[in-house]
């Protein structure tokens, strides 16, 4: 099986340079908004389908990387005239027909390797002339050429395409433009070249025998009505039915469904990559479990690249698959233990691309603190948390540690709130733990006669707590069978339905010191 072994990009919309290594079957590309996830794929989708060859010039201006096309209005001039070059290393079997055609030397290192390359740019050949219009800050988009070669420096042919791929897109919002695409794809990958030319033959020619059997009248004694040869093009018409309903007639999500079955259905297609563009797009849970046992069992036949925004996604197909870009860049997560990357398969309940995608993050141990911290903050910075970009994530029963491994590497800051559950253990290894973490800090109280986070607030506010919690005097508040006395008892026996009231209270609380100190940090 051939893959897709590295991409890199410059100049490319959102990329001034990036280079992305691709496992050889799974790859899921997350990251936040905007950060280019979808280039990725439109750059895969160019190279190896030749996207883009018959369309008018003036979709460039939408191409080029804007750090490039201000650095030219800033001093234009043909050097600084804005460029892009794509390419694709490939493994390929070198015994495979044609593979040679695709033998070469990158841009980027001379070590030889299976490839091709686009690249659009200024021809100066034929665009000489127009030194004083880009001297005065025009880009001349007509006089751009778009090339495809491969890394034997051979121009590129569809016909030679190394790898069959098709590309799944939820996100699209032009329906049939999306259908076309997958059935012309898929169409092209599931036959033969002699299949295909035997078939768009006999559909041509059938199509003009129907046409003639209709008998219309001449215009006149030299005019008559005939088929447009240029048109009658049969992937243009295809449609894949499910038994007799056609998928673009059926609803989004299932229909996503069937695409990536079928997609995936090594013994009916050939197809080396896979590309699935928000999968979690249209779905309901159930439908989205479904598609990921398709993705599951089957990912060991293709390359599969997925672009998400879903947690249940990039966990359970194994968070060391995750390629997050950020800043300009691709990081892969395969240093992920196995441990913790098995555990997040198992956890569906998780956050982990929330705090991934976070610019700063508080990791809370569950719904308490996570009702209140927000009120808190504002009280502490006179900001929201929104202001501040920060996220608030609730464990959920996960113990924090495993989010701190997954993370360990993204260099971003992240504070864990958390109880001493009266262990002077806890605290010592909290304070061990942030001298040897620079980016992530464990906050809790250091007495562990404030054991939890009910009996910290309850210490400071007391009076206010007497007043505001209502008990019944009658009723026996035991927790964990021990008598922390009514009021607390109950915050501790019911900490949503207290945090809750406190919320809606109207009441600024005086705040622990570890909370104070954990968003003092936060923002130093």
């Amino acid at each position: 099986m051939g893959y897709i072994k590295s991409l890199y990009i410059s100049g490319f919309k959102k990329f001034d340079e990036i280079t992305v290594q691709f496992n050889e079957h799974m790859n899921i590309i997350v990251g936040e908004n905007e950060a280019g996830k979808s280039t990725i794929l439109e750059a895969i989708k160019i190279v190896l389908n030749q996207m883009y060859k018959n369309t008018d010039k003036s979709i460039l201006k939408d191409l080029f990387n804007k750090t490039q096309m201000d650095t030219f209005k800033a001093n234009p001039s043909i050097e600084t005239l804005p460029k892009v070059e794509i390419e694709l290393d490939l493994v390929l079997d070198p015994t495979e027909k044609n593979t040679e055609y695709f033998f070469g030397e990158n841009s980027r290192n001379t070590e030889a390797t299976f490839g091709i390359k686009f690249e659009c740019a200024f021809n100066e050949d034929i665009g000489a002339n127009l030194v004083d219009v880009i001297n005065s800050g025009e880009i001349p988009y007509e006089y751009y050429n778009l090339v495809w070669k491969t890394y034997s420096q051979q121009q590129y042919y569809l016909i030679k395409r190394p790898l069959n791929f098709i590309s799944i897109d939820t996100s699209e919002n032009d329906t049939n433009s999306s259908f076309n695409y997958f059935n012309k794809t898929l169409f092209n990958s599931r036959y033969s070249e002699k299949e295909k030319i035997a078939s768009k033959n006999k559909f041509r020619n059938e199509l003009n025998k129907m046409f003639k059997s209709i008998d219309l009248e001449d215009i006149d004694e030299h005019r008559k009505f005939g088929i447009n040869d240029k048109k009658v093009i049969l992937e243009s018409v295809l449609a894949v039915y499910e038994d007799s309903i056609a998928l673009e007639n059926k609803g989004s999500g299932m229909s996503s469904l069937i695409k990536t079955q079928i997609a995936l259905d090594k013994s009916k297609n050939n197809l080396d990559i896979v590309l699935i563009e928000e999968p979690e797009n249209h779905l309901c849970h159930t439908t989205l479990l479904k598609m990921l046992s398709e993705i599951e069992k089957r990912q060991s036949d293709s390359q599969i690249i997925i672009t998400t925004h879903n947690n249940l996604i990039a966990s359970r197909l194994n968070l060391k698959n995750v390629i997050w870009i950020t800043d300009n860049e691709a990081k892969s997560l395969d240093n992920i233990s196995e441990e913790d990357a098995n555990f997040f398969i198992k956890a569906d309940n998780n956050n982990f691309l929330q705090i991934l995608l976070s610019k700063k993050a508080i990791l809370v141990e569950g719904a308490t603190e996570f009702l209140l911290l927000p009120k808190i903050y504002q009280q502490i910075t006179g900001r929201t948390i929104e202001d501040d970009e920060i996220n608030i994530i609730s464990c959920n029963g996960i113990s924090y540690s495993r989010y701190l491994n997954a993370v360990n590497d993204a260099n971003k800051k992240i504070v864990v709130l958390t109880d001493n559950d009266n262990k002077n253990t806890k605290i010592e290894e909290s304070i061990n733990y942030n001298n040897e973490h620079q980016h992530q800090h464990i906050f809790l109280d250091n007495n562990t006669d404030n054991w939890t986070w009910e009996k910290c607030f309850y210490t400071l506010n007391q009076e206010v707590l007497n007043s505001l919690i209502k008990i019944d005097e009658n009723a026996n508040y035991l927790f964990h069978e021990k008598d922390y006395g009514k009021v607390l008892g109950k915050m501790l026996n019911n900490k949503v339905d207290t945090a809750y009231a406190m919320l809606n209270s109207g009441i600024d609380f005086v705040i622990p010191q570890y909370i104070q100190d954990a968003i003092k940090w936060l923002n130093e």
